[in-house]
Order: C-alpha cells, then sequence, then structure tokens
C-alpha cells in the first residue's frame, strides 16, 4: 500500500524545485529516510533521503533557499490529512529553533483550514503550506528567525571587514603571503619573525615583520599565535607549486600583476575574501568601473554605511557625505590598502601621488579608482 504521506512529500518535492519557496529558488533539497518513504513505489523520486533529525525532531523536508538576505534553511513537516494539523503543528513548531523557516504543509485547499489553526501556526511562528489546484501555496508565513540573518551578515561584515580597512600597514601583498608561507616552511625552532628575518629581506625593521605577520592574521592566512590557518596552508601551498623563493629578489616597484602574474592572482583570491575589498569592487562595478575616492566613499556608505565608515573615514564617527576633503581619509586605506589592492591586479590605478604623506596635501577629488579592463581571451 503507498503511504499517503509519502504522496503528499512527492507532490510538495517537485514543487519546491520547480517552483521554489517564498519567491525564492531552492538549491538543495533533502527527504527524511522514513521506511514508509524509503520502501515506496516511487522512491527514486525522494531521493536524495537521509535521517534527518533536529534536536530530536524529525521533518520530513529540509531545504536550502536563495533569499535575498542570503541562503536560508526551511524545515517543513508533512501531513496527508488536513485533520492531522494539531499534531503537525506541534512537530513543526519543535525544530523551529533549528531552522530559520518552519513549515507545515497540508494537502487541502486553504479554505478547509480552521481559523485555529492560522492562529496557532501565527502564535508558533510556524508558516502554512496547503494545496489549491495541484498547486502549493503558503497561505501563512512563518516567523522571522531571530537573529535576522540580514543583521548578522552586517555584523559579519564588520567583525571581518573593519580589521583589513584599518590594519594592513604595508603597502605590498607579498609581505603578508611571505610571512604565510615562512609559518608553514621554517623550522619549529624557529619563531616567525626571526625566519622573516633571515629569509625576507624587503623588512629591515622588526616592527615592519611585526606588521607582516599581523596583517598575515589579519587576512585570515594565520591565527592570533602567528600559526598558519586552514586557508593560510592551502595559501602556502599554492606559492611553493608556483616555486616562491623567499630569498629572491621581486622587483617590488613594479606592479605585481605585471611582474609576476601567478603571484598576483594568488594575492587576489587572498584580496577578495575580504568584505571591505568586496565592498569597494561592488560599488565601482556598479558606477561604470571608476570614480573618484569621495564619489567612492558616499556611494560605498549608500549600500553598507558602517563598513564603508570604517574603511573610508580617518574618524568613523563622522558621515559620509558630498564634501570630504583630504584629512577626513583613513591614510591607510588610499594608500596601503589601495597600493594592495593595485599589486594584486584589483585595480588598474595605483595610490595618488599625494597620498601616504600628510592628510593635508592629499588630493581626494584626483584620486580615481579604477577597475582592471577585462580583456577576452583568445583560444588557439
Amino acid at each position: 500500500m503507498v503511504s499517503p504521506e509519502a504522496q503528499v512529500v512527492r507532490s510538495l518535492k517537485h514543487h519546491l524545485l520547480e517552483h521554489g519557496l517564498r519567491a525564492s529558488r531552492v538549491l538543495h533539497l533533502l527527504v527524511d529516510a522514513d521506511p514508509s518513504y524509503v520502501h515506496s513505489p516511487f522512491a527514486h523520486e525522494l531521493e536524495p533521503m537521509t535521517r534527518l533529525t533536529l534536536e530530536g525532531a524529525r521533518p520530513d523536508i529540509l531545504c536550502s533557499v536563495a533569499q535575498p538576505e542570503g541562503v536560508l534553511v526551511a524545515g517543513i513537516e508533512v501531513k496527508a490529512s488536513v485533520k492531522d494539523w494539531v499534531k503537525g503543528m506541534g512537530q513543526a513548531h519543535r525544530y523551529r529553533s533549528g531552522v530559520h523557516h518552519a513549515y507545515l504543509a497540508l494537502p487541502s485547499p486553504a479554505s478547509d483550514l480552521h481559523r485555529s489553526a492560522l492562529t496557532m501556526a501565527r502564535d508558533n511562528g510556524v508558516g502554512i503550506l496547503a494545496r489549491d489546484d495541484k498547486r502549493w501555496v503558503e497561505v501563512a508565513p512563518p516567523a522571522d528567525p531571530t537573529p535576522l540573518p540580514r543583521v548578522v551578515s552586517q555584523a559579519s561584515a564588520l567583525l571581518e571587514g573593519t580589521p583589513v580597512a584599518r590594519r594592513l600597514q604595508l603597502n605590498h601583498p607579498l609581505n603578508y603571503l611571505a610571512a604565510t608561507f615562512l609559518a608553514e616552511d621554517k623550522p619549529t625552532s624557529q619563531s616567525l619573525l626571526e625566519a622573516l628575518a633571515d629569509r625576507w629581506s624587503d623588512l629591515s625593521s622588526d616592527g615592519a615583520r611585526r606588521h607582516a605577520a599581523v596583517g598575515a592574521s589579519t587576512l585570515g592566512l594565520l591565527d592570533h599565535d602567528w600559526e598558519p590557518t586552514v586557508e593560510g596552508r592551502a595559501v602556502a601551498e599554492l606559492l611553493a607549486a608556483l616555486q616562491f623563493k623567499p630569498g629572491t629578489g621581486y622587483e617590488k616597484r613594479k606592479q605585481l600583476a605585471q611582474a609576476h602574474a601567478p603571484l598576483a592572482a594568488v594575492a587576489r583570491f587572498v584580496l577578495v575574501r575580504q568584505p571591505a575589498v568586496r565592498l569597494i569592487h561592488r560599488t565601482l562595478a556598479d558606477n561604470g568601473g571608476s570614480l573618484t575616492l569621495p564619489e567612492l566613499a558616499v556611494a560605498a556608505g549608500q549600500e553598507d554605511p558602517a563598513l564603508a565608515t570604517a574603511l573610508f573615514l580617518a574618524d568613523p564617527s563622522k558621515d559620509l557625505k558630498p564634501g570630504l576633503r583630504g584629512p577626513d581619509f583613513n591614510p591607510s586605506t588610499v594608500f596601503k590598502l589601495k597600493q594592495n589592492l593595485w599589486h594584486a591586479g584589483l585595480l588598474d590605478t595605483k595610490a595618488h601621488g599625494s597620498s601616504g604623506k600628510q592628510a593635508g596635501v592629499y588630493r581626494p577629488d584626483d584620486d580615481h579608482w579604477s577597475l582592471p579592463q577585462r580583456t577576452p581571451r583568445t583560444t588557439p
């Protein structure tokens, strides 16, 4: 005998994959490995199946949804009859703490739902999906998750992005790559600062070598003890594969993207992971690919005011608004971060000649930030 609930799960799965959930595309979907599903005649349509256990509760369907605020996870309790709504509501409510959105799915028209079901759904934060004319519709929205994913994303971007904006103290990405490489390649008896002193002559002072280690840590390549992270080990392995040799003198006045394109590609990989760098790139891409610094700062502030303020302003308590002058800007961004982006090939324009000096002589209206022109690839 075919399980009626398995038929409902099959119907809902096909709908979700074709039409999405909450007007957004379903990325991945799993069905619970309930024996009645595994042994149903259409089990192959329900694959992939696994035991979906969330803190002791077992949703029938678990799916990830690409919503504007990020990828959210929805858990759905499926019942074969509208008469089972009370039991289903309690089950869906149990795993609400383990998903962004919890739903109860009932294979009946919305008109058949008892008013108390809608009231209980609202009180418990559970959404309801009903099937009208063989099409599933949301008749009650789920409660917003706590905390709101978009707010958490903003907080994460600040935590990850602000240090990069205000703590990179060297103007060439090879210094951070070298620190990462040597942290992995040095003898265990030697400290990272000692390894840099012995094998990376570009940095002549202990303070500069410390800046390289702190910067690599800020970029997520070293941990707080200056040991390589998982990402740092991967970068060190990439550098080894490219035959990076710290004792070799690299031409650092010339743009790294021109002098050594493979190393610049590694630097780009590291930098584009940083929220501050992504904000700069998005803002330029959305505004024709080139802006003066005041234009860039104001435009970035319209998208992410908190991160943009930390990124561009010397005094982050001030507002991003037209009319900003040289002393208003964060010198680490206008010179050091920009030089890193230029060397990596993420910008076509290097730090302006008036930057890196006294704030009073910096001319931000003459400082253009431009994305590189993409050249079409040719096939042999």
